[in-house]
């Protein structure tokens, strides 16, 4: 992990998890609270399941042309501002009370978050995260790639979950509900989603290096291969020219 890009993709890779951990279990759980049955919560869930299918299908069949259109940098920025953005508003949605927001409506704000989570993933976050690799060297994209997407994956769920855990016992309350510790897992979903955005700055420069590396210009070499051809031809054509007026001569001298 020496490379500087395999530690910008380890980063994008454990950012997004700590961001998905933040997020999915605090949705969750105002999730229970508004479904308290199992058969209701599970009817929400497979609704869910068919939103996230259906939104990601579509997007797929687009994500070539963003690609082509934004460029691999701001593609890869559409994540993390997409989840920022939506993130923020859950957060504050709960922080509001239901005083404020009916639990509905912070459900609802959640419900679109975690969409965009999985939406943009699957769509956006992984294409561009493959598409990291093609610029390095062999030995990086097979000993990173596995290192990348096996440790920054499991670190990053792991540390979102230490953290929440961490927040319930320190300010969870007499109850212990995640939902106290809203104020605070916002702050550490804004200071991953920073850290994230960087790291998409540092590979965005990779491929702006790419880009702009000097072009041969070839156009000479071309035209001398072309006026070597054109010589060549002509020099074939006169000797078939030569032998046809030899043959002729012959058979005129029999």
């Amino acid at each position: 992990m020496a490379s500087r890009e395999l530690k910008a993709m380890a980063m994008m890779v454990f950012c997004y998890n700590v961001c998905v951990e933040l997020t999915e279990v605090l949705w969750k759980a105002l999730l229970r609270k508004t479904y308290p049955t199992k058969s209701s919560y599970m009817a929400y869930m497979a609704r869910f399941s068919q939103t996230v299918g259906w939104v990601a299908f579509f997007l797929q069949l687009v994500a070539s042309e963003i690609i082509n259109v934004f460029g691999w940098k701001w593609t890869a920025m559409i994540p993390p501002v997409t989840m920022g953005v939506l993130a923020v508003a859950f957060f504050a949605a709960i922080i509001a009370g239901e005083e404020h927001i009916p639990l509905a409506q912070a459900l609802l704000i959640g419900t679109v978050q975690n969409v965009a989570n999985k939406v943009t993933k699957y769509s956006l976050f992984d294409p561009c995260k493959e598409m990291a690799y093609i610029p390095l060297g062999p030995d990086a994209k097979v000993k990173g790639k596995a290192a990348v997407d096996v440790l920054g994956a499991r670190l990053g769920r792991s540390m979102g979950s230490a953290t929440q855990q961490l927040l319930v016992f320190l300010v969870g309350g007499a109850s212990g509900s995640i939902l106290n510790c809203a104020p605070y897992l916002g702050t550490c979903y804004v200071a991953a989603i920073a850290v994230w955005s960087n790291a998409v700055s540092v590979l965005g420069k990779l491929f702006d290096t790419t880009d702009d590396s000097p072009k041969v210009d070839n156009t000479q070499k071309l035209e001398k291969i072309g006026e070597a051809i054109t010589i060549i031809k002509s020099i074939e054509d006169a000797k078939r020219e030569k032998k046809k007026k030899n043959s002729g001569q012959s058979e005129a001298g029999k």
